[in-house]
């Protein structure tokens, strides 16, 4: 199978909870400082492994940023695409991480003709949850069924709630805590799963909205997307569950 030529631009930002570009290069230089890219190349290596990969399959990188995860899922020969609704990110995908195909897509909607179906679908670094309503969040999970064939894989990676409450203790009042020169601010409702989450890094603020779920909640709306066979684990590499692990779900098309 071979990824579509081009870029598609479609977005529709009343949808989501953030600003487009949001988590362009200042997100990135946050992400960057806080860790959050160091076990790509790792964990690229497992997602193969765990969804049984091979050379030339079409994989979609869903919510792709600046392209580090279809990049190194590349490097394992399968065919990767990646999409994400910000231009900032898109643009430092193709100069940051070129040889994936990208595409400027809101993930809410359905792909444009031409594009897929996909035998694996990857959703990674609490990429989802951005809806401006939970309805939004299973629109996104519908068109992800869709967008892959008959049997294909997907595999999500998050943050649920259990891990907030292990993380935050308490909603009570915002938690600030330092990290390699970030300040972050967390500001948590733990009834509605709302997360705010302001980062300060050499002069730049970032806004951060997300909604978390339980993960017996997301199981049920995956099921509700069309999918099977769901599986939790603690990471990557198939293990049990703890609640200060992220979530990583796999499903069945």
């Amino acid at each position: 199978m071979n990824p579509p030529e081009g870029t598609t631009a479609t977005t529709t930002d009343e949808r989501v909870l953030n600003e487009l570009d949001t988590y362009g290069p200042a997100y990135m230089r946050v992400a960057e400082a806080l860790g959050g890219y160091e076990e790509t190349e790792q964990e690229a290596a497992q997602v193969v492994e765990l969804l049984g990969l091979q050379p030339g399959d079409l994989v979609l990188d869903a919510a792709c940023g600046f392209g580090r995860f279809a990049a190194a899922l590349s490097r394992h020969g399968v065919e990767a695409v990646g999409i994400d609704i910000s231009p900032a990110a898109i643009a430092e995908a193709q100069r940051r991480c070129p040889g994936p195909r990208y595409l400027v897509h809101d993930l809410t909607q359905p792909l444009p003709d031409g594009v897929g179906p996909f035998d694996a679908l990857v959703n990674v670094y609490s990429s989802f949850g951005y809806g401006i309503t939970e309805s939004e969040d299973q629109e996104m999970l519908a068109c992800f069924h869709r967008a892959l064939r008959p049997g294909g894989w997907i595999v999500m990676q998050l943050s649920d709630l259990e891990r907030s409450r292990h993380r935050l203790r308490s909603d009570a009042e915002p938690v600030v805590r330092w990290t390699n020169g970030v300040k972050e601010t967390l500001t948590v409702d733990f009834s509605t799963g709302r997360l705010h989450v302001q980062y300060e890094l050499d002069g730049d603020v970032v806004h951060s909205r997300i909604r978390m779920y339980e993960k017996e909640e997301l199981v049920r709306m995956l099921e509700a997307a069309g999918f099977s066979d769901v599986s939790m684990y603690g990471d990557f590499t198939g293990k049990p569950k703890e609640p200060a692990d992220r979530l990583v779900l796999v499903a069945r098309a």
